[in-house]
């Protein structure tokens, strides 16, 4: 038997079998290498601090300190008679205590002062007149002392004169420090000359002590302060404000402090929305705590580039339409891409849309189709620029809405064909559109931005919609038809999570709970610390947790005043020439999915399976159904009644519909109607 040490691998001192080990796990110490020197990669803090590489950081900094510097001049010029009456008053008396400092220096007066006072208390004069005979030596050479100092800087100034010329603004401006450090000497202590620019205590600079107390009182298992460890940069200005990345203890998740950012404000003393947690990028107990110099409620946001009187965007390039916590602002790409905004009534879902909305119609080839189910108008300033708009909750804009959808699948169809042709004649190498043929009058590849707002609402009264709206974004992408849904109801009948998992770009604001959070940013996007559950309904309305952009975050969208949006609504207008593009558009209405699958079922058969009631339904209308599967068409059916059922298919059982099935739901429809 092979005993190996104890202290290898047993804390218990146990002797272990080698064989029942498995052999050594840790490897053995070595000394390090060249090599080994050479080829670390240790992360390196920059030369540079980081709030000056950035060009947005560095705009913020300057613009907060403009303002603050800005501010407090403003504040003592306003003051400055006050501050004059208050030096004359100090003054003369800091030069009587000052003179009276130096006299009583001069003299020897003070230091054994209380000996010869306690030498005449006892009628002592011996004592008395030694004591005075130190006093008069000591002074003898203070008063030479006095005077040399005072002659020194009489010939100082003399010179300087002479050899320089010392303008009458110089004197003036000796005469003011003199003026002026005398008036410090003589202000009462608790009675200071200038007065304070801000009503309480300044927050100057977030230290490590601060954030370790403050975690610590939180009560998510972080025990002692020095548990808090801070990996380079540690705690750094960071645009408007200062960023302390550190990490957490044992298996302390971020999350868990995350959830309390109203306690984590409470233990800095500071608003909510000056603490802005996020985790940090290296592992989940990892905390990136921004602080900003002021609540970002009284930051307001820089200035939205779109707002600029010569804006024009393209859905082929980056542009801004929210910042994130640190006022940085964050692009986005219109192009191949979909959106989903979801929140509960009040967090600024509709206005968060807007934003891209914005972006869309300040590129001129855009094709504008707008639904909002909310029913009081929140886009209607827009409708002279759409080719279809909806508003409300009633059968004619469901039928609208549904439309849409319905003109988007048959227009993939169309595009697919004319894509094909542009590859053939080498104009569109990767098979989708390009920023050529979007412009390219008569190529019928026109980008179109299609916004449904309150979303849900649709898809709870057309049953069908959801599937078909489904397959129009699955193949929209690269055909230039983009789909901005915008929900306040998450869950999987008011938004299917087929159609979450197509979208990539997902902008959840406030919702209550983790399974709403989930149902918009993804499976596991709350323990991942993509919390949405920490903004309040109006208070942070226009905030949410954004996925799908080089960072996952927290961003906030644009809120233009009504006065900017209308001119920026106007420049759209002007861009487009006063038309509307895409007016001229073929409409496709909505197909019937219950009637359709009830004309597929051939003479004599009970029923079909779902892929076949798919194929057939492809073939019978291509250029609603292409692309349908199985799957899509069994969801599409279900809001009808339309159970999955065995369906007889030779010797075999397949899930699928039956005609009787599809025959009640019919009739339960009729009977609905009437």
């Amino acid at each position: 038997m092979t005993v190996v040490p104890f202290d290898e691998y047993d804390d218990e001192r146990h002797i272990i079998e080698a064989d029942q080990v498995g052999g050594q796990v840790d490897p053995a110490d070595r000394k390090a290498t060249f090599a080994d020197v050479v080829s670390r990669t240790d992360a390196r803090r920059p030369i540079v601090p980081a709030v000056l590489r950035n060009p947005d950081a560095r705009r913020a900094l300057a613009r907060w300190s403009v303002s603050y510097g800005g501010h407090t001049a403003l504040y003592h010029l306003t003051r400055s008679p006050k501050y004059a009456a208050k030096v004359a008053v100090y003054a003369p008396r800091g030069a009587w205590r000052a003179g009276s400092a130096v006299a009583w220096w001069a003299v020897g007066g003070r230091e054994n002062f209380h000996l010869r006072q306690e030498a005449a208390n006892k009628n002592d004069p011996h004592t008395w007149q030694a004591l005075n005979r130190t006093r008069a030596k000591e002074s003898n050479a203070r008063w030479w002392v006095v005077g040399v100092a005072v002659v020194a800087l009489v010939v100082l100034l003399g010179v300087a004169q002479l050899a320089v010329g010392i303008p009458a603004v110089g004197w003036f401006a000796v005469a003011v420090g003199v003026v002026l450090v005398a008036a410090r000497n003589g202000r009462p202590a608790d009675k200071p000359i200038v007065d304070r620019v801000v009503t309480k205590a300044a927050f100057t600079k977030l230290t490590g002590e601060m954030v370790r107390h403050a975690v610590v009182a939180l009560g998510i298992g972080v025990k002692e302060p020095g548990q808090i460890t801070f990996p380079p940069p540690g705690i750094h200005k960071d645009g408007p404000g200062w960023l302390a990345r550190f990490n957490l203890p044992g298996a302390v998740v971020a999350t868990a402090l995350l959830e309390k950012r109203d306690n984590l404000a409470a233990a800095l003393r500071l608003p909510v929305d000056q603490v802005w947690p996020e985790v940090g990028p290296d592992h989940p107990g990892q905390v990136d705590l921004w602080v900003g110099y002021q609540p970002s409620s009284k930051m307001g946001q820089p200035k939205w580039a779109l707002t600029a009187d010569t804006a024009r965007t393209s859905i082929f390039e980056p542009n801004p339409f929210a910042t994130d916590s640190r006022q940085r602002p964050i692009s986005t790409v219109l192009f191949q891409r979909n959106f989903l905004v979801g929140g509960q009534p009040g967090s600024g879902k509709s206005y968060a849309a807007r934003t891209l909305l914005t972006i869309a119609m300040l590129d001129p080839t855009v094709e504008l189709k707008v639904a909002e189910f909310k029913g009081v108008g929140d886009f209607l300033d827009v409708e002279p620029l759409c080719s279809t708009y909806a508003v409300g909750v009633d059968d004619d804009a469901f039928e609208t809405g549904s439309d849409i959808i319905a003109w988007a699948l048959a227009e993939c169809e169309r595009r697919g064909k004319r894509i094909l042709e542009a590859k053939k004649r080498g104009e569109a190498p990767e098979g989708k559109v390009t920023p050529e043929l979007a412009a390219k009058r008569g190529s019928g590849l026109h980008p179109v931005f299609i916004l449904l707002d309150e979303v849900h609402e649709l898809f709870a009264a057309v049953p069908g919609a959801a599937a078909a709206c489904e397959r129009a974004i699955k193949r929209g992408r690269a055909l230039g038809i983009i789909f901005c849904l915008a929900t306040q109801i998450p869950d999987k009948d008011s938004l299917p999570p087929n159609i979450t998992r197509c979208i990539t770009t997902r902008w959840c604001l406030s919702v209550l709970g983790q399974v709403e959070n989930d149902m918009i940013l993804g499976t596991g996007a709350y323990k991942r610390g993509m919390t949405a559950t920490v903004y309040r309904p109006g208070v942070d309305a226009g905030w949410g947790v954004l996925v799908g952009v080089d960072k996952p975050g927290s961003a906030r969208s644009f809120y233009p005043t009504p006065e900017v949006t209308a001119a920026i609504v106007a420049r759209a207008g002007q861009l487009r020439g006063r038309a509307v593009i895409g007016e001229d558009v073929e409409r496709v209405e909505a197909r019937d999915m219950l009637a359709d699958a009830r004309t597929v079922l051939r003479p004599g058969e009970s029923g079909a399976p779902w892929a076949v009631l798919a194929e057939r339904l492809a073939e019978l209308a291509p250029e609603f159904y292409t692309g349908i599967t199985a799957d899509m068409v069994r969801e599409a059916l279900a809001p009808y009644g339309v159970e999955s059922q065995d369906v007889k298919v030779g010797r075999s059982n397949l899930k699928g519909a039956r005609r009787t099935a599809l025959d009640n739901a019919q009739q339960r429809r009729e009977i609905e109607a009437e």
